[in-house]
């Protein structure tokens, strides 16, 4: 079945990425209540995230463009998943190994494999995304196929949240790396090896970089759409960062049970997949994400208030009820941009006539990436100004509504989305 070939890709994609956002900064600087080793300053992972994302947003649009004018044998799209799977893995697994006997040598050995994973990481997820609007034409059918995206996203956030949290509890990070990596691998090479590419590759001009990005800032809905994701993905990473966090210090509760209180959310998750489904097809994209992303801000504000709420409810319920209602709100950010985004490529080609998938994808990770590594440079930031122990927790407690914030900000910007301009320019080419 085509949407479990295709969707179980997105396993791997969520899997690798989830684990470093969640993990990175706790694994090189951990609460002082752990006993853990301190391999790095909170102020230096940022940083080297944050050159990390800048490799990895250099590279979207280049891939993206490169992708697009690809003429191989083998695609336009599969090649760059099967030549590009085992570095990422490696590169990930590289970073859970540290290196370096000094803070300066550990410094440049974790700026050097996060950019090599997040290069890689473009390489191979950004083709792979771009074949979404081939191999599905109608928004219901890309809306069902951004679904099973959606669950095998659910099975990798699973593996990543409770799995990573179990396998670093029972066998530290190092093999936590080693096994998450393995199955990040399989997971791609399912999609690049029984997936075909369905449209016949048009003979068109090659395009530069510059003037296929030109044409893509053209494109109005577009920059609605991009301004509001940026926001949202601003938010939402700050959160992922700050998760570990607010289990361990506000909740006062070990790592493994960060898996527990996430895996509720992805619970709520998957029941919330049909009525997302529902809800797109009936009032379409944009009511959609709006009605999803500002539950998500309410709830992410919410989290810098665990463990204050009056009365006697014990702080694990208040946590667990907290990120539980997240499940909705994680349903429709799970299913709807990527479906979204499709549908934009289609509006692009009614204005320029040219399948150009892929530098939407690259332009779209160009900026995603590079706000979520300045707000992981941010956050880190917070963190060590305001504290992230139990006996100074207020960085933790700001993150929460710092997020929200950011995400309320761009369902703002997404009321201004042109929805029937696009849907009805989309459907005058089919019709």
């Amino acid at each position: 079945m085509l949407g479990i070939r295709y969707g179980i890709g997105y396993l791997g994609v969520a899997l690798l990425t989830q684990v470093v956002v969640q993990w990175v900064t706790y694994f090189y600087a951990p609460p002082i209540e752990r006993g853990m080793a301190t391999l790095l300053p909170m102020a230096l992972i940022g940083v080297a995230m944050v050159f990390g994302r800048i490799i990895d947003a250099i590279s979207d649009p280049l891939v993206g463009v490169w992708s697009d004018n690809s003429r191989h044998k083998g695609g336009r799209r599969l090649p760059f998943i099967k030549y590009g799977m085992v570095p990422l893995a490696l590169s990930f697994m590289l970073v859970w190994i540290p290196m370096g006997s000094t803070e300066t040598a550990r410094f440049i050995y974790l700026s050097v494999v996060l950019s090599a994973f997040f290069f890689f990481y473009t390489v191979v997820v950004a083709p792979y995304l771009a074949l979404l609007p081939e191999l599905a034409e109608s928004n219901s059918e890309r809306t069902k196929l951004s679904a099973w995206q959606a669950g095998f996203n659910i099975v990798g956030l699973a593996l990543a949240m409770v799995g990573s949290a179990w396998l670093i509890e029972s066998f530290g990070f190092k093999t936590m790396g080693i096994v998450l990596g393995l199955v990040a691998l399989l997971a791609f090479a399912i999609t690049a090896f029984t997936v075909q590419e369905r449209r016949e590759q048009e003979v068109t001009e090659p395009e530069s970089l510059w003037s296929s990005m030109k044409l893509t800032f053209q494109n109005k809905p577009f920059l609605y759409y991009l301004v509001s994701q940026l926001l949202l993905w601003f938010g939402f990473n700050m959160t992922m960062i700050a998760v570990p966090y607010v289990v361990t210090v506000l909740m006062v509760m070990d790592e493994g049970a960060v898996g527990l209180i996430l895996g509720v959310a992805l619970v709520i998750s998957v029941l919330c997949f049909p009525l997302i489904v529902s809800l797109s097809t009936r009032h379409g994209y944009k009511k959609t994400l709006i009605i999803t992303m500002t539950m998500q801000g309410l709830v992410l504000g919410a989290l810098g208030f665990v463990g204050l709420w009056p009365g006697q409810i014990p702080v694990f319920w208040q946590g667990l009820i907290t990120v539980g209602l997240a499940g909705f709100p994680l349903a429709g950010f799970f299913i709807i941009p990527n479906a979204m985004l499709a549908e934009l490529t289609d509006y692009d080609y009614v204005l320029t006539g040219k399948r150009r998938e892929a530098i939407y994808f690259g332009v779209q990770g160009l900026i995603l990436k590079s706000a979520i590594g300045l707000s992981s440079l941010i956050l880190t930031f917070v963190l060590e100004r305001y504290g992230f122990s139990v006996a100074n927790p207020l960085g933790v407690r700001i993150s929460g509504p710092l997020a929200g914030f950011f995400v309320l900000v761009g369902v703002a910007v997404l009321l201004f989305y042109p929805q029937d301009t696009v849907t009805n320019r989309v459907k005058s080419i089919s019709a």
